[in-house]
């Protein structure tokens, strides 16, 4: 009984009713808003054991009809919403070099989610030339960062609103500049990754999405 009065005692919220990243509760919430009501799997990731496998159930990774796998938002979520970039914590000597990319970097080696099915900001796409991010690293974000541990997270909050169904972007460096330059060295050219199914944010001087413009003539 101890226990339990001291567990649900320790349950903090954030003003959008989120549990707190450094809290003892899943960061997930529900599709009703609502935070999970189930205890994080360990003090070192943020979620419950079922997050864990199934992933966030206000996130959903679903296909892009060009680049791979996006992150969307399966309902509107307020910010600043939390998320972690988990998985298994190794230094780069111990990283498979195909993975070497798009690991995390952090400042106790690399987190490498890709095994991980309930981790799923790795699926967040890169905001293009006419797009805005709309999730980067929150103040603290290394807060249950352990050196030397098997496991680790990377907590992220967005920056802004996000529509149900519009992706989470991010930068895939420290800004729009080096980004470019990511891409460039892996051969790859960056482009606008927002469709009609799956919006994402814009800048405001980039005008209205191609679809948007259609619409319009139409």
């Amino acid at each position: 009984k101890k226990a339990k009065a001291k567990a649900k005692r320790d349950v903090r919220l954030t003003k959008n009713g989120q549990n707190t990243p450094t809290g003892n509760g899943c960061l997930s919430t529900l599709k009703s808003g609502k935070a999970c009501p189930r205890p994080r799997m360990s003090e070192l990731i943020p979620y419950c054991k079922t997050c864990s496998k199934k992933g966030d159930p206000s996130l959903k990774a679903v296909q892009h009809p060009r680049f791979g796998k996006i992150l969307i938002a399966t309902r509107k979520l307020p910010k600043p919403y939390y998320v972690a970039w988990w998985g298994k914590q190794l230094p780069k000597s111990k990283l498979p070099k195909k993975r070497l990319e798009w690991a995390l970097q952090t400042t106790s080696g690399y987190i490498d989610a890709v095994p991980h099915s309930g981790s799923l900001l790795k699926f967040c796409g890169c905001a293009g030339p006419s797009e805005v991010p709309t999730i980067d690293f929150m103040s603290r974000s290394d807060c249950l960062l352990q050196k030397g541990a098997n496991m680790g997270a990377i907590i992220f909050r967005t920056l802004k609103d996000i529509p149900r169904n519009h992706q989470l972007t991010m930068m895939y460096n420290y800004d729009e500049q080096s980004t470019e330059e990511f891409f460039r060295k892996m051969g790859i050219a960056r482009g606008d990754v927002g469709t009609s199914k799956y919006p994402a944010l814009r800048k405001a001087s980039a005008g209205p999405a191609p679809w948007q413009k259609k619409a319009k003539r139409g």
